[in-house]
């Protein structure tokens, strides 16, 4: 737990910097002084609390938890208590959410911890990679001549410029000398081909080897075209 926060399961004490905060905090929280004048009310008339709410001391509690106004700044405190600390641990979602709920409770307290876990920093650098193991490193090997080997890519959402909205940049991976062609929004492959031939076969004649980053079915239906 917090430093700020002393927390006995089963005399739930909390310090009382902690309960001055949370009082404070629940001043300015609608719903929280909603729910306390009911509860109020209730013991006014004699009669039972609703199911599972007790008051004491000023505080709410709901089976037995402390009920926390809608502070974010709050509720940060407690979660840093409960997950940041060394004594934490930086434990993920579930756990997280298990231990908070031990002492208290808020609405919408799960969806909030796993937001919170989830963009923790530390946790982000230092959990456990889930993911298949990379590959090795394929460099691409160096070409023997101008225009043998090229690179194209696509700068696309530019602002129109005689009916184009995107340019293809082809590249000459030998001497990196670059054509810049113009495409319009919808171009397809085939309109992509037709500017190929135009502006690169034409020049340069039809290379080894063509390197994209554009899907299988784009490059099937260019070079098909």
């Amino acid at each position: 737990m917090s430093s700020a926060i002393i927390s006995q399961v089963e005399m739930k004490v909390f310090e009382a910097n902690f309960i001055s905060t949370v009082i404070a905090a629940s001043e300015r929280d609608q719903e929280w002084m909603a729910r306390k004048r009911e509860l109020e009310r209730l013991e006014n008339e004699g009669k039972e609390f609703a199911k599972n709410w007790t008051q004491k001391d000023g505080l709410l509690y709901y089976k037995n938890r402390l009920y926390i106004p809608n502070d974010d700044r709050l509720q940060t405190t407690i979660a840093k208590g409960c997950h940041d600390l060394q004594v934490a641990g930086h434990f993920g979602q579930e756990k997280t959410v298990e231990i908070v709920t031990r002492d208290f409770y808020w609405k919408g307290l799960t969806a909030w911890i796993n937001d919170y876990v989830r963009s923790c920093d530390e946790c982000q650098h230092n959990k456990s990679p889930r993911h298949a193991r990379y590959g090795l490193l394929q460099p691409l090997q160096i070409p023997f001549a101008a225009w043998t080997s090229i690179s194209t890519d696509f700068i696309t959402h530019l602002p129109e410029s005689q009916g184009h909205t995107q340019i293809m940049v082809v590249v000459d991976r030998f001497k990196k000398m670059a054509h810049f062609s113009g495409l319009n929004k919808n171009a397809t492959a085939k309109n992509v081909a037709d500017t190929f031939v135009r502006e690169i076969w034409k020049l340069h004649g039809l290379p080894t080897e063509i390197i994209s980053d554009m899907d299988a079915k784009f490059s099937g239906e260019f070079w098909e075209s």
